[in-house]
């Protein structure tokens, strides 16, 4: 009898310990200055290329997400102004591939 109620006092503190710790969804946060930033499960600002859906964005070192063109090992890629990589299409005489990489010229 003894032993169950300590049990029941351990889980309930344990419950209600974890009830207290801060949870996070992978997210799409704007900051004061309006630009936008990815947060993800752990509450950590993201880094790099990232796929949410079936679209591509990069964000650079400081989390902020890229638009325009951008230069990555070589490879141009253009990002619309909602920061979604754009692919096998034409920018204005650029043509980006199915990768979103540039590839030719008008």
């Amino acid at each position: 009898m003894r032993r169950a109620r300590i049990t029941a006092l351990i889980f309930s503190f344990l419950m209600i310990l974890m009830s207290a710790m801060p949870v996070y969804a992978g997210t799409w946060t704007r900051g004061d200055d309006e630009t936008w930033s990815y947060v993800n499960d752990d509450g950590e600002t993201v880094t790099g290329w990232i796929e949410d859906g079936e679209k591509t964005y990069y964000l650079e070192d400081n989390g902020k997400l890229r638009t325009g063109w951008y230069k990555s090992k070589g490879s141009w890629y253009y990002f619309d102004e909602d920061g979604v990589l754009v692919k096998d299409t034409w920018i204005d005489n650029y043509y980006v591939n199915t990768e979103g990489k540039l590839k030719g010229i008008k």
